[in-house]
């Protein structure tokens, strides 16, 4: 490879640093964002870092979030899956949001290029699919896995494409590269939506192969790529097993009761998954639809920055004379609870889209533009729920998923890739059939120029700028004062004129976009120049309107968020407690104690933050603890009550009833269902002397007559492993104050070092039959998915970066051996010795 063939790949390379830089230039100064989703990973998983930074190993366990879960969807499991090694090359060993929209831009580029398209539109392509407002947005709201996700899906469609090209091998294994880098990064959802258009290919594929009697090549690329999908999840097994386990036990399980308490936290009423309408909560309306095209067709966000010289400006500032020039109001009138920002797709990206529809061969065509639509309608959720029910009710694992709005962080994706296919098919078509190049671009123009003049121009009129909530927004807005129909009136006015500038901006990028591809018709440019100018357009629209959402004051210094929740004067006083084990629990977290990731920072919390609660413990915050049952807050060891003081200052509050770590008990009442055992909790006056039995442990617990005389202790606590010391005369039933994660999903009990069977107690604990006299108990836990999926991973992982390495290698020996057995151009013009006579 020359110099020439080199220079507009380095140049590409140069193009992603600087753009990294100049979005996340701040990063290299030792700045940060403050984004939500982080700091709550980070109060989350503090135990589990500081325990496996003292222990030198994961903690697959913490005792800080729900008094106690699994840690498989706080911080994904990297042992055994060698892929994490390609991750840095891909981010150009660049950290943070630099080094995911690198990777970003830098699979991209890979994907087009290896499909022949040209490499300066390529980079266009490339800086386009990875700016996408969406993934900004995204990106500052702490949704890391989320951005990865989307990064890694040109690989995934790279090496689909590849496959389909004849290049069985090295389309398979890209394809396993860049599914299992997207396992990896652990958020399935994005994935699962993504592969719901990968059929639409197939399909399309398979008509074709029948068509041209080329079933044998559709065998061979489908083969490949089922290749790639076993060894990708076999290099994911090391969270796809663990977490599959825990699934079970989750909300999104299915219910534990036979009739379920009534419940905000979303669950199936029956079956499996969660309920519809909580799956179904964030769901786009037709407004939010309008707004992948003209950002503020719905109002952006809930605080989007407006001037005082609007009408809104001009009627709070009767109110409020003070108000700043330019402050953030409460403009978005969607169909969402709220939102930071639009899922603006871009102007330049429709522009393309269009295009690519009808220039692109007919299953790509298929495959990304009947997907758009497809991935369009399944983000409206219960607002287009004729067409979702039926895939909610009959896709597996659908049901899994809320907040169908995300779906459209994969649509930007889809978009470009289609129009840069497109363009790169229309090339060639310009160059053999220059009448038929230039038929589609006038009919991909004028569907581009009848959308954009239907959205700027004759859509408003039928679009309603109010929200039911703006009343009620403008009177927390106002703090009460002044007069709200003004208010009311200005607000719905300054809505419209904001749609108004944004979709005339849209159509003014989208005329710009076809300007160049007239340009490129006429052959007054070519495609290096045509790259440059859609790079720039591209880098325009989405920079305009990421802005306004990403600027500098959103940066702070690194420090400021190296404690993400500052300690209080309450979090001091409970800390000074030496005794090893006990739960705090917090009545002044501002998102309430079960949407709250602070007080697990600092202490073992009887809250916390998490999207996959376990199933019986969202039972009981439903039944009990949301009601601050005393015996229920007694028995998971509640010590300590956060809650406001005089002050409006934290204030703690000891409760001396707390049960302790582990305590025995002198009855045992064995129930027959699940219901019985859950009401028990709320009958039973005494939880400390009276243990609550599933039949189902009847066996387990069968002649014990315990007394509860003699004394337990908590030895030694690690998240993962507990050790108690027990004395007793008499054998008897101990109760651990630990949350029930099982049978057999990893926590094992031993008693002085013999294995011995955990019994379910109290609907939600541990309990453990002990024989009597002195005895060493310890709990460990030690799920066999863990291991089985790590080493699974492991093989599997390698098996890819061998294959990858040496198809690598047989390239390089395939063009050495080319370069070797060339015929010197001398020889060429040397002319043939004459015949003898």
């Amino acid at each position: 490879m020359n110099l020439k063939t080199l220079t507009p790949h380095l140049a590409a390379l140069v193009i992603f640093l600087i753009t990294s830089f100049v979005i996340f230039g701040p990063e290299f100064q030792n700045k940060t964002l403050r984004r939500g989703d982080i700091m709550a990973y980070q109060g989350a998983a503090e135990e589990m870092h500081t325990f496996g930074r003292e222990y030198d190993r994961r903690m697959n366990w913490t005792g800080t979030s729900f008094a106690g879960m699994p840690t498989y969807q706080i911080s994904n499991i990297h042992q055994g899956n060698q892929l994490i090694r390609v991750a840095p090359v891909l981010r150009g060993f660049m950290s943070g949001g630099a080094g995911a929209f690198f990777a970003g831009m830098l699979c991209a580029y890979l994907l087009l290029i290896v499909v022949g398209v040209s490499p300066w539109l390529s980079i266009a392509g490339a800086v386009g699919i990875a700016l996408a407002t969406n993934n900004i947005v995204l990106w500052k709201a702490g949704h890391a896995t989320k951005v990865y996700t989307v990064m890694y899906l040109p690989l995934i469609a790279a090496g689909i494409l590849t496959a389909f090209n004849r290049k069985y091998l090295f389309g398979g294994l890209l394809f396993a590269l860049g599914m299992g880098l997207a396992i990896f990064v652990n958020h399935p959802q994005m994935l699962y939506y993504f592969g719901m258009t990968i059929p639409l290919f197939g399909l399309a594929k398979l008509v074709q192969a029948v068509r041209q009697k080329q079933l044998p090549h559709f065998a061979k690329a489908t083969g490949a790529l089922l290749v790639g999908l076993v060894l990708a999840i076999g290099a994911g097994a090391n969270n796809l097993l663990p977490t599959q386990e825990y699934a079970a036990a989750t909300m999104r399980g299915g219910q534990v009761l036979e009739n379920p308490v009534a419940s905000s936290a979303g669950s199936a009423k029956s079956g499996n998954g969660l309920d519809w309408e909580y799956a179904m909560g964030w769901s786009n309306g037709f407004k939010d639809m309008v707004a992948t095209y003209a950002p503020l067709a719905a109002g952006g966000g809930g605080a989007t920055e407006v001037s005082t010289k609007t009408e809104f400006g001009k009627a709070l500032k009767r109110v409020i004379p003070n108000l700043p020039a330019t402050f953030g109001a409460p403009m978005y009138h969607g169909a969402l609870p709220f939102t930071e920002g639009p899922s603006y797709l871009g102007a330049v990206a429709w522009a393309l889209f269009l295009f690519g529809l009808f220039n692109a061969r007919k299953p790509v065509a298929i495959w990304l533009g009947a997907g758009t639509l497809l991935i369009l309608m399944v983000s409206a959720g219960k607002n287009a729920e004729g067409f979702n029910r039926l895939l909610y009710d009959n896709l597996p694992l659908l049901n899994k998923f809320r907040t169908p709005n995300s779906a459209l962080s994969i649509s930007a994706f889809m978009m470009l890739a289609l129009g840069m296919l497109g363009l790169h098919n229309w090339l060639r078509v310009l160059d053999r059939e220059p009448e038929k190049a230039r038929t589609r671009l006038l009919y991909s123009g004028i569907t581009a120029a009848a959308l954009g003049a239907f959205i700027a121009i004759l859509l408003p009129a039928f679009l309603d700028f109010s929200s039911p909530n703006d009343a009620a927004t403008l009177e927390r807005f106002t703090g009460g004062q002044g007069d709200i129909a003004p208010l009311l009136d200005g607000l719905e006015a300054t809505r419209r004129a904001l749609y108004a500038s944004d979709a005339w901006r849209s159509f003014l990028f989208v005329g710009l976009t076809f300007g160049t591809l007239f340009l490129l018709y006429r052959k007054t440019i070519g495609p290096l120049i045509a790259g440059l100018l859609l790079t720039g357009l591209l880098a325009f629209d989405y920079g305009g309107i990421n802005g306004r959402y990403l600027d500098k004051k959103d940066w702070v210094p690194e420090r400021s968020v190296r404690t993400p929740y500052p300690k209080t004067a309450a979090d001091d006083q409970i800390l000074q407690d030496t005794d090893i084990h006990y739960r705090v629990f917090n009545l002044t977290a501002r998102s309430g104690p079960f949407n709250d990731a602070g007080t697990s920072y600092y202490h073992r919390s009887v809250g916390g933050y998490s999207a996959v609660k376990m199933r019986r413990y969202q039972d009981i915050i439903d039944g009990y603890l949301s009601k601050q049952n005393m015996n229920v807050l007694n028995m998971l060891n509640t010590k300590y009550f956060i809650i406001p003081g005089q002050d409006k200052q934290p204030a703690v509050r000891r409760n001396a009833g707390a049960f302790g770590p582990a305590w025995l008990v002198s009855n045992v009442k064995t129930v027959t269902t699940n219901d019985a055992e859950f009401a028990a909790l709320g009958e039973e006056p005494d939880l400390k002397s009276t243990a609550i039995v599933h039949e189902e442990f009847a066996e387990a617990v069968a002649g014990l007559q315990p007394s509860g005389q003699g004394s337990v202790r908590i030895t030694e606590y690690i998240p993962d492993e507990m050790t108690y010391s027990f004395d007793s005369p008499s054998e008897q039933l101990v109760v651990f104050s630990e949350v029930w994660y099982g049978p057999d999903l990893g926590w094992e009990a031993y008693i002085d070092g013999q294995p011995a069977d955990l019994i379910r107690t109290n609907y939600l604990l541990r309990g453990l039959r002990v024989p009597a006299g002195q005895h060493e108990l310890k709990m460990v836990f030690a799920p066999k998915a863990y291991a089985t999926g790590t080493t699974i991973s492991l093989v599997s992982s390698l098996l890819i970066l061998l294959g990858i390495a040496g198809y690598l290698a047989y390239l390089f020996m395939q063009r050495r051996a080319a370069r070797n057995t060339a015929v010197p151009v001398e020889e060429l013009k040397r002319p043939a010795p004459r015949k003898q006579r």
